[in-house]
């Protein structure tokens, strides 16, 4: 163990560095998870593990649910201060532990896109709250896979702690729409796009049970119609209210249920 109580460290720089530039992510091929469940569930799904950073009162408090993690840990664990803790730390009450963990190789869309799946494929969706409620959602139905593109970075923080574990479950790719289309296509799934259209194909009348790919759009705009037009069906979340449209999340929590059934 090596004792970091000090800000300019240069762990804990690259630390924030992480956190905050999507560039330092990408570049880095690295990202970072906060609290102890994020930790564990990333030490349980096989997440290479870069370092882990903890504070003592932590390591303490949490041994119990942190021994699985550190027994079997192969990277560098630093201790830290309390101080250091707060300035690293996301979250207004911080458990005292950090990670930096590497961001596994990605799937050629051949080996994730198979006849007979479902998938969901957001396109140009931005809030990272949103992006990870549908991981979340789509990990909990048993969605196939969740395909980006063009949205926020999946490995923002915001990203990682309201997906809650489900970011080292899913099969996530990231991929451009041309490439996703033509994969859906090649495996003979039929694509719908989630409009709001009166006259579209409402939702709980249509077939996903020979396999389906539903598109979701930005949470302002929706889908473009130029992507729209891309998929073979246009479908749409009937609604009996006085509400003519929902948040992103809430659309696909809805659509993956019925996509599931």
């Amino acid at each position: 163990m090596t004792y970091i109580s000090s800000r300019s460290n240069d762990n804990i720089k690259l630390f924030r560095k992480l956190s905050e530039q999507r560039k330092e992510r990408t570049e880095k091929k690295l990202f970072t998870l906060e609290g102890v469940r994020l930790v564990a569930d990333a030490a349980a799904e096989n997440a290479e593990f870069h370092s882990i950073f903890a504070t003592e009162g932590c390591l303490e408090k949490y041994s119990g649910a942190l021994s699985p993690v550190l027994d079997n840990f192969g990277g560098r664990l630093f201790v830290i201060t309390e101080e250091i803790a707060d300035y690293i730390a996301e979250t207004r009450d911080s458990q005292g532990i950090f990670a930096i963990c590497k961001i596994p190789d990605e799937k050629p869309l051949s080996d994730i896109i198979s006849r007979g799946g479902k998938y969901i494929m957001l396109s140009d969706v931005r809030d990272p709250g949103n992006m990870g409620t549908i991981i979340r959602t789509a990990d909990a139905v048993g969605t196939d896979a969740v395909i980006c593109c063009g949205c926020c970075d999946i490995y923002n923080p915001k990203v990682t702690r309201s997906a809650m574990g489900s970011l080292m479950r899913m099969t996530i790719a990231v991929t451009d729409e041309d490439s996703a289309f033509s994969a859906f296509k090649a495996a003979d799934i039929t694509t719908f796009a989630a409009v709001v259209d009166s006259s579209a194909e409402k939702l709980t009348e249509c077939d996903f049970t020979q396999g389906a790919a539903v598109l979701i759009g930005n949470e302002g705009n929706g889908l473009s119609a130029e992507t729209a037009d891309k998929c073979d069906v246009k479908m749409t979340i009937p609604m009996k209210g006085r509400a003519n449209s929902l948040n992103a999340a809430m659309a696909a929590g809805i659509i993956l249920w019925e996509l599931s059934k």
